[in-house]
């Protein structure tokens, strides 16, 4: 599978990211089957969040993780372990009062929490999973910094921020001699979204892709596949009011007809196709897939391999009618 390099990191991160959100100790079977698959089949890019597992029952995801890499020590120089913390105002189980903030406090707090749950001492890598822009850059760069010094963390980057907030960031940093923010993580794929799926949540748009391929800063391509989109997705079909809400459009239903024209083409899977889309950019790119079983894993890291030509791109993105 391709591989990006992400600043701060000696491991290659996968194109192909798993994604962990559903991760639960009631399916640790199961979930330890998709991380040796994802693993054997060339996966090095894992990506979880203190607030992934279940509702109200923060951490588990992490939990599980982490037990797998107890299991067996040696897998954890065979990955790329990412997670996410501090959304503000939740995981309050974690945090007490009235939850997780924006501040240089709670992000050594959020990275002590984490380093224990995933049973290591070190994180390749821990991204605000979003923010609140009343807080000065300046001290939360700072705490980062410190966290890489103390090789506690080797990289941060930043989920769900502007390209404004990340330019800021990369700019104090340089200028005081900091460690560097390394990627961004915003909600992109394929199907286009018409709003954020949830509040304070960032979707890459056409200026923010400028952005990325101008300064190539890594993208972390959270919904790649556009929340079941590319499964679910029918023009009849309006049971599920947030899919219908964030990517119902005629213009999606035209992009995954043409991607399915394509999927047939190339003998891959629609999902193949879709995935393929978000790490084919002119910037590093990482897709993210949240696999339910260890097939769905082989499928989707068939995307891994997959090279589109920009004739095909921008057929898919409807930026032009001339089928390849």
């Amino acid at each position: 599978m391709r591989t990006i390099t992400l600043g701060g990191v000696e491991k290659p991160a996968s194109v192909i990211g798993l994604g962990t959100m559903i991760f639960h100790p009631d399916t640790q079977a199961r979930d330890e089957a998709i991380l040796n698959a994802f693993v054997s089949a060339g996966g090095t890019y894992v990506d979880t969040a203190e607030i992934y597992g279940a509702v109200e029952q923060y951490g588990y995801s992490e939990q599980v993780i982490g037990d797998w890499l107890a299991a067996d020590p040696a897998r954890r120089d065979k990955i790329v372990l990412a997670t996410k913390g501090l959304i503000p105002g939740f995981c309050k189980p974690l945090y007490g009062g009235e939850g997780a903030q924006i501040s240089a406090d709670f992000i050594h707090r959020a990275i002590d929490g984490s380093l224990e749950r995933l049973k290591t001492d070190g994180l390749d890598l821990w991204m605000f999973h979003r923010d609140d822009p009343s807080h000065d850059i300046a001290p939360l760069i700072d705490a980062l910094d410190e966290e890489v010094r103390a090789g506690r963390i080797k990289a941060y980057g930043a989920s769900n921020w502007t390209t404004k907030r990340i330019d800021d960031a990369i700019n104090y940093a340089r200028s005081h001699g900091k460690a560097e923010l390394t990627c961004s993580s915003p909600a992109f794929s394929l199907a286009r979204s018409n709003e954020p799926f949830w509040p304070n949540t960032a979707v890459a748009n056409d200026a923010d892709r400028t952005w990325h391929s101008e300064n190539q800063l890594p993208l972390i391509a959270w919904s790649a596949l556009g929340r079941g989109f590319f499964a679910h997705g029918r023009a009849q079909d309006h049971s599920n009011a947030d899919l219908v809400r964030v990517f119902y459009s005629d213009g999606n239903f035209e992009r995954k007809r043409r991607a399915e024209a394509l999927a047939a083409d190339k003998g891959v899977s629609l999902y193949a196709i879709a995935l393929a889309f978000a790490v084919n950019q002119p910037f590093p790119a990482v897709a993210l897939n949240g696999a339910g079983s260890p097939a769905h894993v082989l499928d989707s890291v068939k995307a891994g391999d997959l090279t589109l030509s920009t004739a095909e791109m921008d057929w898919l993105d409807l930026s032009s009618n001339e089928r390849p």
